[in-house]
């Protein structure tokens, strides 16, 4: 069973109230728990196909983990979301990774905004 939760959007202060920090989203967040598959746009991956878990999502992009060490910055992917047998409605994108980061549990979290 799939779970989601709203995440509102961190309101963006001007430049001279920051600290340094500045919150790069544009859009609330999303929190769900729902399956994805993704395939590498670049032929040289052609053979890959890794299903992993969206923790959050809007228009704009989303948010996975996976344990897969294929993925770099930049690299162009290829998402199917939401995905699997018992979903009627498949959605493709063309996606770009945006930022990756190690999460405690061992695998990779990955942002990825759309392109199209």
């Amino acid at each position: 069973m799939a779970t989601a939760t709203y995440i509102g959007a961190s309101p963006v202060s001007s430049p001279e109230k920051t600290s340094g920090h500045k919150d790069a989203r544009r859009r609330a967040r999303l929190k769900v728990s729902l399956p994805l598959e993704v395939r590498p746009f670049d032929a040289r991956f052609a053979e890959i196909v890794d299903v992993g878990e969206v923790l959050d999502f809007t228009r704009d992009g989303l948010y996975f983990a996976t344990c897969m060490p294929h993925y770099f910055m930049g690299m162009r992917l290829l998402v199917t979301f939401p995905f699997g047998e018992r979903i009627s409605a498949h959605k493709k994108f063309l996606g770009s990774i945006v930022r990756m980061e190690n999460r405690p549990d061992g695998t990779v979290g990955i942002a990825v905004r759309f392109l199209l």
